[in-house]
């Protein structure tokens, strides 16, 4: 009579146990559904979320792995020893971004229409802001703001791409470009010759002329190479296109310095491409914003973005760093309240590039 008692028992337990497996498993099946309804498949649960899980899990002697779906086994098991430790969680979710901060990216923002998310990381970094790409185009995206173009991903290092990263120290880059002066006489062409040290962003422009002949291009290039001197800035290597301007005795100049000249091949403007970037962002920023009537205006627009690029401009392929070795100083916590009075903004060529600064307190 006890046997057949112990028998009836197990199978109630048996079936028991059953029923409690089905309940378990159906509830897992609901965790794994809301996470894949989540954005990124990831939860992330509070300290007190956390805490609770664990108060549960105690019960269990923490042998969870098998019922355990809203984090991974092996995320549960840090938990663990971290509260074995005493190692308080720390805090969950992104930094909150203060008021006064999120007001002075939504500025810059509206203020300089061309500027991207990267650019305005490396104002605020002037400021002593610390602010990733991210957040700042989440700040834009939510006031409505066009954000900044896609950029694609980096291919695969080509040789030419080997030699400048091997040199960019010691390289030099130089390009033409003209702009249109409306004279008395009717409309002439001008020339610059523009010279830009690869490693530091420095650029070194020459005044404008409206006959670049050998003479003034020989001229320019002995300019430039005091102008390395003042600088303290080596170099090695000049990168220029086969424009007929870089004449023999252009090249013989700079071989007597030690610098050995380097052409790049036929239509090839990316072999150049510092050269020819720069003096895009100055004809995008500056020069195609005004009528010149003189040689004497267009150097004074000319020289006036070589000082704001010089001086002020972070640069993105330096890390958003400005070109002076002066540190910016101590990045702010993103919880910190900048104070909106103390940040002054510096306006050249009438407010068309502005350089944003702190006063002291």
């Amino acid at each position: 009579m006890l046997r057949w008692l112990y028998v009836g028992i197990h199978l109630l337990a048996e079936a028991g146990a059953a029923r409690r497996d089905v309940r378990v498993r159906f509830l897992k099946a609901q965790v794994e559904i809301l996470r894949r309804k989540l954005g990124g498949n990831r939860v992330v649960p509070s300290p007190d979320d956390r805490a609770r899980l664990l108060a549960i899990g105690q019960e269990l002697n923490h042998n969870v792995a098998d019922v355990i779906g809203i984090v991974t086994p092996r995320t549960y098991s840090r938990w663990v020893r971290e509260l074995r430790e005493g190692r308080r969680p720390k805090r969950v979710g992104r930094p909150k971004i203060a008021r006064n901060t999120r007001e002075l990216v939504i500025r810059l923002a509206t203020e300089n229409a061309g500027w991207g998310y990267r650019r305005i990381v490396g104002e605020l970094r002037k400021l002593r802001l610390k602010l990733g790409r991210s957040s700042v185009r989440r700040i834009l995206k939510d006031e409505g703001l066009t954000p900044s173009p896609l950029r694609r991903g980096k291919a695969a290092e080509t040789t030419w791409q080997k030699f400048i990263r091997l040199h960019v120290n010691t390289l030099v880059a130089c390009d033409f470009f003209s702009k249109n002066v409306i004279t008395p006489f009717g409309v002439r062409v001008a020339y610059c010759l523009a010279f830009i040290h690869v490693g530091t962003r420095k650029v070194f422009l020459s005044p404008p002329t409206y006959h670049p002949d050998d003479r003034w291009v020989q001229q320019q290039g002995r300019n430039m190479m005091m102008w390395l001197e003042d600088q303290q800035l080596g170099a090695r290597f000049l990168i220029h296109d086969r424009d007929t301007k870089f004449s023999a005795a252009f090249r013989r100049l700079f071989m007597s310095d030690g610098i050995r000249c380097l052409r790049t091949p036929l239509l090839a403007p990316d072999a150049n491409a510092f050269a020819e970037a720069w003096i895009g962002a100055l004809k995008r920023e500056a020069l195609n914003y005004f009528l010149c009537f003189s040689l004497g205006h267009l150097d004074h627009i000319g020289r006036s973005y070589v000082r704001f690029f010089n001086e002020h401009r972070p640069h993105q392929g330096l890390g958003n760093l400005t070109v002076p070795a002066a540190a910016p100083g101590p990045p702010e916590e993103l919880d910190s309240e900048p104070e909106v009075g103390r940040i002054r903004c510096e306006r050249f060529l009438g407010g068309l590039l502005r350089h944003y600064y702190r006063v002291a307190a």
